[in-house]
């Protein structure tokens, strides 16, 4: 039977961004078996509008059919791509969502998630990937020698090219023989239409959590799109583990992990909600904490926390707590400006920004302000606030990023600027500050992060702040 490919080249509501913050590949949202009430689409429909802050450029769901595996995917935000009158209309218990910022591979329809595998003989696959491999060059280049063509520029294509020729042992199998090629990172869930596999690379790079609702099997990439669906919360995929749905009974194999467990640390900085929950840990809570941290290393007396919008209100929260000072939401962000296209240049970036924020004098006049940040990558933000906080009367801006300096690529699905266009690419702390122009920059530490997360070093990948790369050797 034919599979249909719906693909809706609708680019309302997206134009891409260049990036002040890191950006995180995507979202996965899965449901397997479930029977009602309502349909099982509206409820991916409201799984992936929770995971919408994981990607921005593209959204799709995969679901089987009387006529085979369906698949409708577009260009634009979840509510952009899909309505819920046409989602009503879909009877599948099993569906596949997935929403998409690039990271590898081009913002083009032909890389919008989930991406489907079909043949003559009326089989297909599909898969939603989040992450980046690193040996996407060999294995790409392997499969070009054999004769396959390539019909997307992600590397997602390559996983599931090699589960689609595993096919014939059942979808469980193929995901088995086809995980001991790829490397890197990669949360993942399959689907033929009935059966759906979800799998975690072994050193648990991304995250990937099960839940149960109404009898029906659950995937996310956080915890809020299971409390969005009302799903209870079962455990996170384990590195290295694969949990197929066949037959409507859960079972699972786990691939030798990593001698190295390597849980990105920037899903507790930034990439998450502050309402989910990431290998028992809750996200708010450990900002938080790394904002206490910052408490005792600001070189000054100041009066007041203000928050960068949204993403300092936990760690503002924290520091606000420790030094005993009021915080203020004292910037204001217009929530009605949308995604505006911003040309690559840092004028540009800036006047985005100025649109984007207004300070509230009265709140700011005369004051001695804490300016808190989960991160600081290009410092584009960052310089623009710090200049709106003088304007408003501010008499000096502090500002407290809740991270390390960010000083190195990523490999495993992050997209960041070039070293040469980091805000702290080497200079001393001074420099910074004033290029910026505030009186002063505070970073955490390294420690502060596995100190508010309740682990070690050896359980994160770190390589942004330091260099050091779980895989090198790849």
């Amino acid at each position: 039977m034919p599979q249909i490919d719906k693909t809706v080249n609708n680019h309302a509501g997206f134009v891409k961004e260049a990036p002040g913050k890191p950006r995180e590949k995507c979202g996965i949202f899965a449901l397997a078996g479930y029977r009602g009430p309502g349909r099982a689409a509206i409820l991916a429909y409201l799984g992936l509008l929770a995971l919408q802050h994981r990607g921005q450029e593209s959204a799709g769901m995969a679901y089987g059919s009387p006529e085979g595996l369906v698949l409708l995917k577009g260009m634009g935000l979840v509510d952009r791509v899909f309505t819920r009158r046409s989602l009503t209309s879909i009877t599948a218990d099993t569906i596949l969502g997935h929403v998409r910022y690039s990271t590898t591979g081009s913002n083009k329809p032909a890389n919008a998630q989930p991406l489907l595998a079909r043949s003559r003989d009326g089989s297909a696959i599909a898969l939603a990937h989040n992450g980046n491999l690193t040996n996407t060059a060999v294995l790409h280049q392997k499969l070009l020698e054999e004769g396959h063509i390539f019909h997307s520029t992600s590397d997602s294509e390559i996983i599931l090219t090699y589960i689609f020729q595993y096919r014939r042992g059942g979808l469980g199998e193929a995901v088995r023989k086809a995980v001991p090629l790829i490397q890197g990172a990669y949360a993942a869930v399959a689907t033929d239409g009935r059966e759906v596999v979800a799998f975690r690379d072994p050193g648990g790079f991304r995250p990937l959590v099960l839940g149960r609702l109404n009898g029906a099997t659950v995937f996310a990439s956080e915890t809020a799109a299971l409390d969005t669906v009302g799903a209870s919360f079962v455990r996170d995929i384990k590195p290295g583990e694969i949990v197929s749905t066949a037959g409507g009974v859960l079972s699972s194999f786990s691939v030798p992990a990593a001698e190295k467990a390597s849980l990105c640390i920037f899903e507790y900085v930034y990439f998450a909600r502050p309402d989910s929950v990431i290998d028992g840990v809750s996200v708010h809570i450990f900002r938080k904490k790394v904002g206490r941290k910052l408490a005792g290393r600001i070189p000054a007396s100041v009066d007041l926390v203000v928050p960068s919008p949204d993403s300092g209100i936990s760690a503002g929260i924290g520091l606000a707590d420790e030094l005993g000072i009021p915080l203020e939401w004292a910037i204001h962000r217009n929530p009605y400006l949308g995604r505006t296209f911003i040309e690559p240049t840092r004028a540009g970036r800036e006047e985005a920004v100025r649109l984007k924020f207004n300070p509230i004098t009265a709140l700011i006049r005369g004051k001695r302000v804490a300016l808190v940040d989960d991160s600081l990558v290009r410092g584009t933000t960052a310089r623009v606030l710090i200049e709106l906080l003088r304007a408003a009367g501010a008499a000096t801006v502090h500002l407290c990023i809740a991270s390390p300096p960010y000083r190195f690529p990523c490999y495993y699905g992050i997209d960041i600027p070039v070293a040469s266009d980091l805000a702290v690419p080497g200079e001393s702390l001074s420099y910074l500050a004033a290029s910026i122009g505030a009186d002063s920059v505070t970073f955490a530490r390294a420690e502060d992060l596995y100190s508010s997360a309740g682990r070690g070093a050896e359980n994160y990948c770190t390589a942004c702040f330091t260099g050091h790369y779980p895989d090198e050797g790849h």
